[in-house]
């Protein structure tokens, strides 16, 4: 590492215009890389001192999203000028849409040894596939990511694999043959993360081969997608360091989903998207902490009618999503952590919270009160009040609460001898009413907690652009609204036509695969 001179060092104490300059070779290579590569590649503009440090700066190679400036030509001038080493490389579609053999050329150079990230994200929708080249196999030793999107996926018979540091292994929309994926895990002892997806336009879906499922103890991330998992496989599946689990558009029953999350103590978090070929899903988990389930509405497949949490103490976050008609039942029997709850809907044939049961869009009896919900998230044909209340009775620590509806009706039933309410009075800080009308139950609803919920900080009624941008009707809904008697008045009223909730930024988390 180089040496800061004292003249140097007396110049950046008198604050010389190019401080940054006199920072050693070394670190300034290293600030360089973590920059785009459009970007990194125009320091060489900066000054005599910079010119050089781009090139022997290690290489990212990354033009993926970025201008049309970076095409086949610039990348093929970075990798015969570049005298760096090599740590990722990642094509996208507009650069590998062109003559394969250009692409095998870039594998090839020289300024790619010991290359550690590889991506090659390959033209959709072109059949037939486009097979990886061999010359990505010469990366073997050094690789620790590999990403290869859109494409078939086949190794020569000759070529013996061994991928030793491998840790993360992405198969995205891709065709490959059982003997061919049963080899490459074969090769990845050290592997930590895999996703497996085949390709959505192939039908009927792929059938995972049952080794696929038990070939690796190291494994901690896992996403499947795209395939149907017979009972034969998923009764073998054995991941005892598992903590992530994701399937996307996977056919499985009822059995095999139950004894495969049985065969993974270590799972904390999963995700089930767009799944069928089971009626009900049981959690029954000492360690799962977050599930997140989106589905949706098949005349062929079988599909979700029943989630039950019978024990989960760790559970903090339970989010499901499926079509606006579903009458899903819904019961949690014991989830003493649970701090985010959604979207529940009314149209839910029946919900049981403990020993509370809601049926309909009616309460027959609250007799539990799940005080660790801080979060709730509902999506309601239409405003009802006296569900709302239910509901906070039910959860009375409660201090965020989303709401989307769609109709405004003109009649309410309101709740004129409230008494008491824990949760308006104490904890409800911020109620967000997607879709709000002005008029009638959504009126109604809003004027209600304005008057009534004495720490509330921020109402946000997501309306329509023409409403948003009309000042006659924001202040008629404020005068309405009777915003000079509100309850807290440290309360902001937002009108806004944005759709961006901030419950996703609730329920969301790093993505485990990046």
């Amino acid at each position: 590492m180089g040496v800061v001179t004292r003249a140097q060092a007396k110049r950046m104490r008198s604050g010389g215009p190019d401080l940054i300059s006199l920072l050693p070779d070394e670190i300034l290579g290293s600030i360089i890389s973590l920059l785009p590569t459009e970007q990194g590649a125009r320091t060489q503009i900066l000054s005599s001192r910079w010119r050089p440090l781009w090139r022997s700066a290690p290489l990212n190679l990354e033009p993926y999203g970025l201008s049309s400036s970076i095409d086949e030509d610039v990348v093929s001038r970075i990798l015969t000028e570049h005298r760096g080493v090599a740590r990722r490389f990642k094509a996208p579609p507009h650069i590998l849409d062109g003559d394969p053999a250009t692409l095998d050329r870039w594998l090839r150079s020289p300024a790619l040894n010991n290359l550690q990230e590889l991506r090659l994200y390959f033209p959709p929708f072109v059949l037939p596939m486009l097979p990886i080249p061999q010359s990505a196999m010469r990366f073997m030793s050094t690789l620790r990511i590999a990403h290869f999107s859109c494409c078939q996926f086949a190794v020569d018979a000759a070529c013996r694999l061994h991928f030793p540091n491998l840790h993360y292994l992405s198969l995205f929309s891709i065709s490959i043959s059982d003997d061919c994926l049963r080899t490459v895990l074969a090769a990845c002892p050290a592997l930590d993360k895999f996703d497996l997806e085949y390709c959505f336009y192939i039908s009927p879906k792929p059938t995972i081969p049952a080794s696929t499922l038990r070939f690796s103890s190291t494994l901690r991330v896992a996403r499947f997608g795209q395939c149907q998992f017979p009972d034969a496989a998923a009764l073998k599946v054995h991941f005892p360091n598992l903590q992530h689990l994701e399937l996307r558009m996977v056919t499985i029953s009822e059995r095999s989903l139950h004894a495969m999350l049985s065969s993974c103590p270590a799972l904390n978090s999963l995700m089930l998207t767009g799944n069928f070929g089971f009626r009900k899903f049981v959690i029954n988990s000492l360690k799962l902490k977050r599930v997140g389930m989106y589905f949706g509405r098949s005349n062929t497949e079988i599909e979700l009618e029943e989630l039950i949490v019978v024990n989960a103490p760790c559970l903090e976050i339970l989010h499901q999503r499926g079509p606006f008609e579903g009458n899903m039942r819904i019961s949690i029997v014991s989830a003493p952590k649970l701090k985010i709850l959604g979207r529940l809907t009314d149209n839910i044939s029946k919900l049981e919270l403990g020993t509370t049961v809601f049926e309909g869009p009616r309460a027959i009896r609250v007799a539990t009160t799940m005080r660790s919900v801080k979060v709730l998230a509902l999506r309601l044909h239409s405003l009802s009040l006296h569900l709302a209340i239910n509901f906070m009775k039910c959860f009375p620590c409660l201090e965020k609460l989303y709401i989307k509806t769609h109709i405004a009706t003109e009649n309410m039933r309101l709740h004129n001898s409230l008494g008491r309410n824990e949760c308006l009075d104490f904890h409800l800080k911020k109620l967000r009413i997607k879709h709000y009308l002005g008029k009638g139950s959504h009126l109604a609803f809003a004027k209600f907690f304005v008057l009534n919920a004495s720490v509330l900080e921020s109402l946000v009624l997501v309306v329509g652009p023409e409403m948003e941008e009309s000042d006659w009707w924001i202040e008629n809904q404020r005068r309405q609204l009777q915003l000079e008697k509100r309850a807290s008045i440290a309360c902001e009223i937002k009108f806004s036509s944005d759709d961006h909730s901030s419950y996703h930024r609730d329920i969301q988390e790093q993505d485990p695969f990046e």
